[in-house]
Order: structure tokens, then sequence, then C-alpha cells
């Protein structure tokens, strides 16, 4: 039985979060039952066979009430070829769970290639208002990554984020795309019209389907690149904002931070010289490369590979 609707309306219910859902999980799999079979106990039942706590046992009671909302929703997924990847799938990725533990994002959406999901990435980020200088580094160094084999996983906004994208893309690579949204609002940026292919990126989202974007959002979302990712690079971060915050995000979560090293720092990279110095980020410098100037990502690309 496939009782991943069920799993998306518990996520649903009021005051349910992840740690309860890997308890409810956890609880279940030992009687080898599945969550579907919780629907029509009253909450009585559920406390004396399972010993939930009161707020788990009324989450699940209420849990049919979400479904019905839900369901329509559901279909559509369904429809549109969204994979729904719930937390104890195989196909979930590992690595989320190493780094968050508990506050693991339950379930991903995702419309594209999963198999990616389990691949040993890179996170490329930056402002959204890059300079023609960061443009370069952000293509460039994922095009570094691409020739190594090395996913590039990036949000979903432009400026640094499309750029990688694109280039992992035209390149013969492969791409994570997070979207600080719901998989419904997903549409396909001018940038990446004409190089968009399913079979070498996958769109993710951490959020419900019809969720709608927000700033919030952006900081969660940013947070999952840094724990998806086996390294962060951050092409160039204003000293405040999203960016900057995802790099803290990434120092807290103990993954390798590097940032690129300018001569003279464009407005939209004040945050480099903060990253660097005052969170330990490693600074990525250029080196020639058949007469070019590129970043050198070699201990980036180490670290992919090799941890």
């Amino acid at each position: 039985m496939n009782d991943t609707k069920y799993w998306i309306a518990l996520e649903q219910t009021h005051g349910i979060g992840p740690a309860h859902m890997i308890e409810v999980h956890d609880a279940l799999k030992g009687q080898n039952l599945s969550v579907g079979d919780l629907c029509g106990l009253s909450g009585e039942e559920i406390r004396k066979e399972f010993r939930f706590p009161d707020k788990i046992a009324e989450a699940i009671t209420g849990m049919e009430a979400t479904l019905e909302k839900i369901e329509e929703d559901y279909f559509k997924l369904l429809e549109s070829g969204i994979d729904v990847i719930p937390f104890f799938s195989e196909q979930y990725p590992a690595r989320l769970r190493e780094v968050l533990g508990n506050a693991i994002p339950p379930l991903l959406y995702v419309y594209g290639n999963v198999r990616l999901l389990k691949q040993r990435g890179v996170a490329i980020l930056g402002d959204k208002d890059v300079s023609d200088k960061g443009e370069m580094i952000a293509f460039e160094a994922s095009r570094l990554l691409a020739k190594h084999r090395v996913p590039v996983i990036s949000g979903y906004a432009r400026g640094a984020d499309l750029i990688a994208h694109r280039s992992a893309l035209v390149n013969g690579g492969s791409t994570i795309a997070l979207v600080p949204y719901g998989i419904f609002h997903l549409t396909v940026p001018n940038i990446l019209g004409d190089v968009m292919n399913p079979d070498a990126m996958a769109v993710v989202s951490p959020f419900y389907p019809s969720r709608e974007p927000n700033k919030f959002n952006a900081f969660i979302r940013n947070k999952i690149i840094c724990a998806l990712a086996y390294a962060v690079f951050i092409v160039e971060a204003p000293p405040d904002g999203g960016i900057f915050e995802a790099a803290k995000s990434a120092g807290n979560l103990k993954v390798p931070l590097f940032t690129a090293e300018y001569g003279e720092y464009p407005k939209n990279a004040g945050g480099n010289r903060k990253i660097m110095e005052e969170m330990g980020g490693i600074p990525v410098k250029g080196k020639m490369e058949n007469g070019m100037l590129v970043p050198n990502m070699d201990r980036i690309i180490g670290l992919a590979k090799f941890g």
C-alpha cells in the first residue's frame, strides 16, 4: 500500500514536526504497520497501543480531515510526474539525515532525476545581482564541477544560481535546484529554457506543493542546500541577507565553506571578507587554465569526490 498521501496529510496536521513524524514512523515500523492503518482509530486507542504523547495522538486522529483537503493536490502531483520522497525512503538523501538529524524536511517534492539526490554535490551560491566577474566565476566553477562529474547544487534565483545551473547543463554535468515555494509554482526561466533536461536536473521543494514563496522559505531552502552539499562555495555575498545567512548555515552545520577572493571586491561581494575572517571561509583564488583565469576548484572537487 502506498501511504505517501497519509504522510503528506500528517505533516500538514497542526502541531506535527519532523521529529514527531520520525517517532510515528519508527513505532509503526516495529509493528509492520503503515500510517494509513491508523485512520479510523480513536485518540485513546492510539495512545494505548503505541504510547504516543497526546499531541501526536490528536494529530493522527485529525489526519483524516486533513487528508480530504490534500487529496486533490496529491493526485495532481501524480499526474504531473512529481516524485514525493518521504524521509524513510531509500531515495531520500542520507546526507540530509546525517547533517540535520531530526530537523530534516520530512518530504521532498522532486521534478526530474531523483537519483541525483544521492550523489555527492557542491553548492554554488551568490547574490541575485551578481557582478560580471561573479557571473564568470559561477559559470566556470560550475563547468569545472561538471567536468569532474560533481553535481552542482543551488537555488533557483536569478543571478549566480541560475548561471551555475545553466553552466552545469551546457557542459554535460548535472544539477540540483532547490526552490523556496511549493512545486506547483515551478516555471522554467528563460536562461534555462533551451537546456532544461529532467535527466540531468532535479528541482526540489521541501514545502507543501501549493505553498507561496516568501523570505522565510528562502532561508529554510538555503539551509537545506548547505546540508545537502559536501562543500559550499559562495561566489558573492552582501554583508547581510540570504546568501550571507547561507554561509552562516554552512558554518553552523560544519559543512566546508569557501568563498571567492577578489583583488577589488564588487559591491555585492562585501560579505566575502567577513565570511573568511569571521567564519573561517576558505578563499578561492584564480588559476590559469588554457590561457584563461578560472576559480581554483581543486580542493572543493577533492572534498566532493573523496571527503
